[in-house]
C-alpha cells in the first residue's frame, strides 16, 4: 500500500475561527495574562464521521520549541462531532516584566485512515494551524490600540524601518506603503525595530496608512503616519 503524507501550513489571522479539515478553534490569538493560572483554547472536530489525530506544541518566532509554556493534552484523538479544551501553563516567570513576548501555538490535524482504506493507495493530509500566543505582563503602560499611534516609519532606499517603542507588540492586518499593500504578514516586536523590504515597483511616498490587529483578533483603526 502506497501512503503519502502531506504538511500544509495554516496560519489564521482574521477569521474568528480556525479551520484545519474538520478541526476548528475558538480563537485566532491567545493573549496570557501575567498572573493567570492558565489560558484555554477549544479545539472541535466538525466532521459527521472523520476521526483526527490532534498534535499541539508551543514553540518562539524561531521554531525553538523549549519554551517558558506548556500545552496539555500534546496529543490525543478527536472523534466527530466532540471537541477538546487544550490548556496553555506558563511555566516559567523568568520572562520580560516591561514589554509583551511572543510565541506560536501550533495545531496539527492528522486524519484517521478509514478501515475501508486498507490495500489502497492512500493521501493523508496533515494541516497545521498556527497562532499567536501573547504573554503580558501587568502595568504595562497604555493599552494595544494607544500603542499602534506610536509606530515611526523611516524611509532608506529599498527598506522602511518601523519603530515600535511601546510595550505591545503590533502585528500589522494592513500596510499600505506608495500605493503598495505589503503582502507578507509583518510583526513589530514591542520595544523592539524591523525593516521590510518595499516591492520594486513602490512610487514615491511621504506616509503610510496600516492597521494593527486588536486583542480579538480583528483589524483596528486605518491610520496615517508620515515617514522620516
Amino acid at each position: 500500500m502506497l501512503r503519502i503524507s502531506t504538511a500544509l501550513a495554516a496560519v489564521c489571522l482574521f477569521a474568528p475561527t480556525c479551520f484545519a479539515g474538520g478541526i476548528s478553534l475558538n480563537a485566532t490569538r491567545i493573549i496570557y495574562q501575567e498572573g493567570q493560572k492558565e489560558a484555554s483554547l477549544t479545539v472541535q472536530n466538525h466532521s459527521q464521521k472523520d476521526v483526527f489525530l490532534v498534535q499541539s506544541w508551543i514553540d518562539d518566532i524561531n521554531g525553538n520549541k523549549k519554551t517558558p509554556f506548556i500545552i496539555t493534552p500534546p496529543l490525543f484523538q478527536m472523534q466527530p462531532n466532540k471537541n477538546n479544551a487544550l490548556r496553555i501553563v506558563n511555566i516559567n516567570n523568568q520572562l520580560p516584566a516591561d514589554r509583551e513576548s511572543v510565541y506560536w501555538i501550533n495545531v496539527k490535524a492528522i486524519p484517521a485512515a478509514s478501515e475501508d482504506s486498507a490495500g489502497k493507495n492512500l493521501l493523508q493530509i496533515a494541516v497545521r494551524t498556527r497562532l499567536k500566543l501573547f504573554y503580558r505582563p501587568k502595568d504595562l503602560p497604555g493599552d494595544p490600540a494607544s500603542a499602534a499611534k506610536t509606530l515611526t516609519f523611516t524611509h532608506t532606499g529599498n527598506q522602511l524601518a518601523i519603530d515600535n517603542p511601546s510595550a505591545y507588540v503590533m502585528t500589522f492586518h494592513e500596510l499600505n506603503v506608495g500605493g503598495k499593500l505589503i503582502k507578507d504578514p509583518v510583526m513589530v516586536p514591542a520595544k523592539g525595530h524591523l525593516s521590510v523590504k518595499l516591492p520594486a515597483s513602490t512610487g514615491a511616498f511621504s506616509q503610510v496608512q496600516y492597521s494593527i490587529i486588536n486583542d480579538f483578533g480583528a483589524a483596528g483603526a486605518q491610520l496615517t503616519q508620515p515617514v522620516r
